[in-house]
């Protein structure tokens, strides 16, 4: 019987490289990307193949802690650890949301403030609080017709803003522990929540 030959050289195809280490991220509208903070930098990656296709350098020690994409996808929003790039805030930012008409961004961290600021603009045009413990994650409600922010947070309630009122609308509290997660329903009219303790609320 023959000896099998084995091959002894190989030519290097495209290797995958390491592109998310646990930290915020955001997915494109159409699900063609992500971006997502790795070490100093953020990866923008592609979807269908996992490959990098852009990398954007963070001169900063602390990490990032908040990422948003624009409706329309071309403008990267990011909040780093300690670093006081976004004024009005006295900590860390922790989430961001950015409105459907691409007008608006939703600021949120440590401090248990709730901000919302025109892009445009760059100045503040909402200052909500209310939580007692960090505000964990935000999302505005995708019909442009109703003017509603939903922010959760580690004090296990989510806290629904009404941007015309300027004011809390309702406070939600089902929740044991700390909120991770929002999504509305297709039809407009249930929130899904879900948090540490495990739940799953609507």
């Amino acid at each position: 019987m023959s000896s099998l030959q084995i091959k002894k050289n190989y030519r290097c195809v495209p290797s995958l490289q390491q592109f998310y280490s646990g930290v915020p991220f955001a997915v494109s509208s159409d699900g063609s990307f992500i971006a997502c903070s790795n070490g100093d930098a953020i990866k923008i990656v592609d979807s269908p193949n996992a490959s990098i296709k852009a990398s954007i350098e963070v001169d900063i020690d602390a990490g990032v802690t908040a990422l948003a994409l624009s409706p329309d996808d071309k403008f990267l929003f990011s909040a780093a650890g300690h670093s006081r790039l976004i004024r009005g805030h006295d900590g860390p930012v922790m989430a961001m949301a950015c409105h459907a008409s691409g007008g608006l961004l939703a600021t949120a961290g440590a401090d248990r403030k709730v901000l919302v600021w025109d892009v445009d603009g760059g100045f503040c045009t909402h200052y909500f609080k209310g939580h007692k413990d960090v505000v964990t994650t935000l999302m505005f409600h995708p019909d442009t017709n109703k003017t509603l922010l939903f922010s959760g947070s580690a004090d296990a309630t989510v806290r629904v803003w009404d941007l015309l009122a300027k004011k809390c609308f309702a406070t939600l509290e089902r929740h044991f522990s700390s909120l991770t997660s929002m999504a509305v329903s297709e039809d407009g009219w249930t929130l899904l929540t879900a948090g540490r303790d495990k739940a799953q609320l609507s």
